[in-house]
């Protein structure tokens, strides 16, 4: 587990590191720079909630903040694919990206269909799958909280491991810094290590 946790420290050092190089650079009027850039500073902010719950023995309770911070790198990988791309497919998607969060509803904060289209479209569509496949684990949880619960075949069932919560969110901070590193090349160093 504390490897694991190294791995999303790395990472978010790694995008501080970067955002200082990147800094002079970025563009207050361009929609994508802004839209990466919000976006990575909220992943970082998501991680850091995920590894404190699973530190605290929460890893099935981190589950919803660890499909936030997969829906935060899809989105900012299927935004670098758009540039990529070339065209106005980047900024298109950028100016979609930021109309989501003007007005969030939370039955529209994570339709499927978006986040797997978006990690198709980004190159992380299997670890898109694996975090979408842990919502039964968040719904279960682990029952053996309450006296007596023991009395129902239930209650025996394991919670989630930490390891697999932090797993998912080290490899999702790693899709942050591709998408970071797409736009700004060379800025982020050591990106390809998470």
């Amino acid at each position: 587990m504390e490897g694991l946790i190294k791995r999303v420290g790395l990472a978010k050092v790694i995008l501080d590191n970067g955002m200082c190089r990147v800094g002079p650079l970025l563009d207050a009027a361009s929609a994508v720079d802004q839209q990466l850039v919000r976006r990575a500073g909220r992943a970082v902010q998501l991680a850091d909630a995920v590894v404190a719950l699973c530190r605290q023995g929460h890893a099935n309770e981190a589950l919803p903040v660890l499909r936030q911070l997969c829906e935060t790198a899809a989105s900012m990988a299927w935004l670098s694919a758009g540039l990529a791309a070339g065209g106005r497919a980047g900024a298109a998607r950028a100016e979609e990206l930021a109309r989501e969060w003007e007005e969030p509803k939370w039955s529209q904060l994570w339709p499927e269909e978006r986040l797997l289209r978006r990690a198709r479209e980004g190159g992380l569509a299997l670890e898109a799958y694996g975090v979408l496949s842990l919502c039964r684990e968040f719904v279960l949880g682990d029952n053996l909280t309450l006296p007596w619960a023991h009395r129902f075949g239930w209650s025996r069932r394991e919670g989630l491991r930490p390891r697999t919560v932090l797993e998912h969110a080290a490899s999702a901070m790693g899709h942050v810094l591709r998408a970071m590193e797409q736009r700004w090349p060379g800025a982020f160093p050591g990106a390809e290590k998470i």
